[in-house]
Order: structure tokens, then C-alpha cells, then sequence
């Protein structure tokens, strides 16, 4: 083998080497989007998807002292992006019924009457 060809050879066998571990510790955040409910969340039960629906009562009772205090988790509620059909009742009436399409890093806001 003629030592120019073999240099050449050396020199792939390093480069491939050197860029299988070029990907190794890069952290890519998983894609979040964000709901913001806003008005009368007083009894209001959210319907996203098929997840087991949720209450927005605008308050909780804390487990430790008993007492009520604001949550704090309806300021984003997070999802993937992507189409979600939102649903929203009060008692057996629905209030909002939408289709959305959430972009990445995307906060849209409901607004319950």
C-alpha cells in the first residue's frame, strides 16, 4: 500500500472516530407548550385529550395546616405541542369547546366565561 494511500486511510479512521462521540452530552429539552386559564375558573373541570379531567378551583386546601391557599399551578398548565381538543364544563354545561394547535414554547390563553 503506497504510505500517501495509508496516511489518507489513518486519517478517516480518525475523523469518524473522533465525530461518533460529537453528539455525546448534548441535552435537547423536551418540547413544552402552555395553557393559561383566565375568568371564572370557580368549578370549572378541564377535559384535555384523554387525560383524567381536572378541577380549577382557584383554591386548595393545604394538606399540613388545612387551611385554603391560591394553587399555583393554573398559571401554565403544560402540554406537548401539537392539536389538543380542549373542554371545559361548569355543572353538565360545556363552556369551551376548542381545537387548538399548540406551537413549541407557545402560552395560549382560555379564557372561561
Amino acid at each position: 500500500m503506497n504510505i500517501r494511500i495509508w496516511h489518507v486511510f489513518v486519517l478517516l479512521i480518525i475523523l469518524i472516530l473522533a465525530g461518533c462521540g460529537y453528539r455525546e452530552g448534548v441535552i435537547q429539552p423536551a418540547p413544552k407548550s402552555y395553557l393559561w386559564f383566565t375568568g371564572n375558573t370557580n368549578n370549572a373541570l378541564v377535559y384535555i385529550d384523554d387525560i383524567t379531567p381536572f378541577n380549577l378551583s382557584p383554591y386548595e386546601r393545604d394538606a399540613n395546616t388545612g387551611e385554603s391557599k391560591p394553587r399555583s399551578d393554573l398559571i401554565h398548565y403544560q402540554l406537548a405541542p401539537g392539536k389538543h381538543t380542549i373542554i371545559v364544563k361548569k355543572g353538565d354545561r360545556i363552556v369551551v369547546n376548542r381545537v387548538l394547535i399548540l406551537g413549541e414554547g407557545i402560552t395560549t390563553e382560555i379564557e372561561i366565561p
